[in-house]
């Protein structure tokens, strides 16, 4: 097999960071005898190509390792979904670092040894029109938190982990509200503006809200949290709930919330909106969701584990 470390390097905290990782890759797999190849992405887009390429030149089992943040895994797994031979991991390296959370072990992730060592499972993955989805669709409130708390955290003296709370507060002061048009198979139709929604195959965003609270990777399902327009009062009182992931059992919640589980359902809205796929800013007018199940190997650091489906 072949292994592959892409590393980010607008991710991490800083040079010597990344200089010392660097040096421990090479130190886990000399030690090993690994054929291994260590890539520096150059811009947005770069690890996507970068598989693509090793994929094209070689037919043997290769594992792609990146280090960088939820946007990063995203990118190398839209490379190459549903290729038996090709296995994907993450050491979090980013400002949120929510997929990891979805395991039982998320420090076990920042080992490369573990890495190595690791074993492979097959999770699904959300279809959203052209692209793969990982961990989240994010559209209305917490896209636009997205899009603030990207621009805090470009400044040096905010820590990543705050950059989120921020964001929300940032929101907050300003008008929000989406108009959407939910589609289901089973026959609902649901028009009307929307504060948020979520469509999540793992359960976390925003750097560890519990969005989606009974999301499970493996189910053959993605879960929608759909969030009616409230006032800013009634969102407020709501923050504390969406963030524990505990909103499923308040009656309060349950008046302006709707959660679904589904396979596939369809998105329009009057114009094209901003839509955050795994903290990446896209655009689109109508969106079609669909669930691809066992869509892609991945790696387990050795310590680790899938959180059970029922595990709180």
């Amino acid at each position: 097999m072949i292994y592959h470390f892409i590393l980010n390097p607008r991710s991490g905290k800083n040079h010597r960071q990344k200089r010392s990782i660097d040096e421990y890759i090479k130190q886990a797999c000399k030690k090993r005898k690994l054929d291994y190849h260590i890539y520096y992405t150059t811009c947005p887009g770069d690890a996507t190509e970068y598989v693509k390429s090793m994929v094209r030149i070689s037919s043997e089992r290769q594992r792609f390792i990146c280090i960088g943040g939820d946007g990063s895994i995203n990118e190398i797994v839209n490379s190459a979904p549903c290729n038996p031979n090709v296995e994907f991991g993450v050491i979090p390296k980013g400002s949120g670092n929510d997929f990891v959370r979805n395991f039982a072990s998320p420090r076990a992730f920042q080992s490369i040894d573990a890495q190595i060592d690791g074993y492979t499972i097959p999770l699904d993955l959300i279809k959203v029109n052209e692209y793969y989805c990982v961990n989240m669709v994010n559209i209305g409130f917490d896209c636009a938190v997205v899009k603030e708390a990207d621009r805090i955290k470009r400044h040096k003296f905010i820590p990543p982990g705050i950059s989120y709370i921020l964001g929300v507060i940032a929101v907050l002061f300003k008008k929000f509200g989406t108009k959407m048009k939910l589609i289901y198979d089973n026959g609902d139709v649901i028009e009307k503006e929307f504060t948020l929604t979520a469509i999540a195959n793992g359960k976390y965003c925003g750097g560890g809200f519990k969005s989606a609270p009974v999301a499970h990777l493996q189910d053959g399902k993605f879960d929608i949290c759909s969030i009616n327009k409230v006032s800013r009062l009634t969102f407020l009182s709501l923050v504390s709930k969406y963030k524990k992931g505990t909103y499923l059992d308040s009656k309060r919640a349950a008046k302006v919330i709707d959660y679904r589980q589904e396979e596939h359902f369809k998105m329009e809205f009057d114009e094209p909106v901003p839509i955050c796929i795994d903290g990446e800013i896209k655009g689109a007018k109508t969106i079609d969701f669909q669930i691809v199940r066992d869509a892609f190997r991945f790696v387990i650091p050795l310590g680790s584990d899938l959180i059970d489906k029922n595990h709180d």
